[in-house]
């Protein structure tokens, strides 16, 4: 019997192995040929790109820094004509002479500065950021930032993100 008992464990090892090879090749094999699928986007979501703003550019002028510390915002349109709103997303970021001070004045308005963000998106029907474009939409947030700064003043504003859902 232990002869047996030893033949049958040896069978069932080798099964066990030629079982798990299979299943790492299959696998393998259909992630090669069917690579993941892009994560849902907003155009994937049955959803439109608004006008995309004013883009990263690759990289800043010399003597210039990128402050992105205000993140993705999302804002709730004023109602259009049939009194549906829309969903604004807005990843804004400001680019500024490089200055720590300047930096440090920035990071202490974070919140304001969010707030503004939204605030401006919100009190906005679709119809009126359509009408207005993209320059004048920059131009009007990037005032209203500047309203709550005291060292410097911020120069250009960009948005990576600009949808309208």
């Amino acid at each position: 019997m232990n002869g047996n008992t030893k033949k049958l464990n040896l069978i069932l090892t080798a099964i066990l192995i030629i079982l798990t090879a299979g299943i790492l090749l299959t696998g393998g094999i259909h992630s090669l040929f069917n690579p993941a699928k892009q994560k849902d986007s907003p155009q994937n979501a049955g959803t439109f790109l608004s006008n995309q703003s004013q883009f990263i550019p690759r990289q800043t002028p010399a003597g210039t820094k990128a402050f992105t510390k205000i993140g993705q915002l999302r804002a709730a349109t004023k109602p259009d004509k049939n009194g549906k709103t829309r969903v604004v997303i807005v990843t804004p970021y400001i680019e500024y002479d490089d200055d720590q001070s300047f930096y440090e004045e920035l990071d202490r308005n974070l919140k304001k500065m969010q707030d503004l963000t939204i605030g401006y998106f919100s009190s906005h029907s679709p119809e009126d950021l359509a009408k207005k474009g993209e320059a004048q939409i920059n131009s009007e947030l990037l005032e209203k930032l500047n309203s709550i700064l005291v060292l410097q003043k911020i120069q250009r504003l960009y948005f990576t993100d600009y949808i309208i859902l």
